[in-house]
């Protein structure tokens, strides 16, 4: 199986890993680009057209605000919850980024241009940004798509993507794409599923990589519990939808013996 455990427990910020740590990594690595090819202080404006449903329900799922966090060079999953609130605010308030961290560029989320009826040809998640000089040239685009799980393949290069994928596959010690094919492992050498999965991690990492990296993840997961514990009113994203984990909580510390909810 080429999607590991450190693909399918991807840290970054929500609600979507299509919608938004997708988004928010396309706009980094663009970013980034602009430095590297020795533009960035040449830019003058900026486009990000989204389109199919990136541009439908971006607003829902934080697509925009994802986005304006990547090109200011944050990565999902390095990005702290009070940096996301402060950069966002900030960018609120002035109507200016900071292109990857040094350029400020008037731009906020009512500038991003919307076509929720346009599909492009290889995946109903597309984004393409473009920036241009004080005269109007065109400096650096690109295109990506968000193909779910955070993973994003920049147009032109799915046929490279997809052969990797189906390389990395066969390259595992007890590859698989289906259940099925994973149960067999299981039967074949009377391993458990997670033995199979450390068995592949372990082609790839070493022992200890892999435990510093579970224990990360872990500890991201007790920390988003910790504080969504403590944080009443509204989730972010436009939907009006009510933070419930404090009331649930309170009820079950209430339900349960001795005061403290548990299984």
């Amino acid at each position: 199986m080429a999607v590991g455990v450190f693909d399918l427990f991807s840290i970054g910020i929500g609600p979507s890993s299509s919608h938004t740590v997708g988004p928010m990594r396309a706009a980094a690595v663009f970013a980034e680009e602009l430095k590297s090819i020795g533009q960035l202080a040449s830019v003058a404006s900026l486009r990000v057209d989204l389109y199919g449903s990136l541009a439908a329900t971006g607003h829902g799922h934080g697509t925009m605000t994802a986005i304006l966090l990547g090109l200011e060079g944050f990565h999902p999953d390095l990005i702290l919850p009070e940096e996301v609130e402060e950069r966002l605010a900030a960018i609120a308030e002035t109507g200016t980024l900071q292109l990857a961290g040094s350029v400020p560029l008037p731009y906020g989320v009512k500038d991003m241009v919307l076509r929720p009826l346009t599909i492009l040809p290889r995946h109903t998640n597309g984004m393409t940004f473009t920036v241009s000089d004080a005269g109007g040239e065109v400096l650096h685009s690109a295109t990506f798509f968000s193909v779910g799980g955070g993973f994003i393949v920049r147009e032109g290069e799915e046929d490279a993507a997809q052969q990797e994928l189906e390389e990395s596959k066969k390259e595992l010690p007890l590859p698989f794409r289906t259940a099925a094919e994973l149960l067999k492992h299981c039967q074949n050498t009377s391993l458990g599923i997670s033995d199979v999965m450390r068995i592949n991690e372990e082609d790839s990492r070493t022992e200890e990589e892999i435990r510093e990296g579970l224990l990360h993840i872990y500890s991201v997961m007790e920390g988003c519990v910790e504080v969504s514990l403590k944080r009443e009113g509204l989730l972010p994203g436009g939907l009006k939808v009510r933070r419930r984990a404090p009331d649930w909580h309170e009820r079950l510390a209430r339900a349960a013996p001795q005061g403290k909810p548990g299984p």
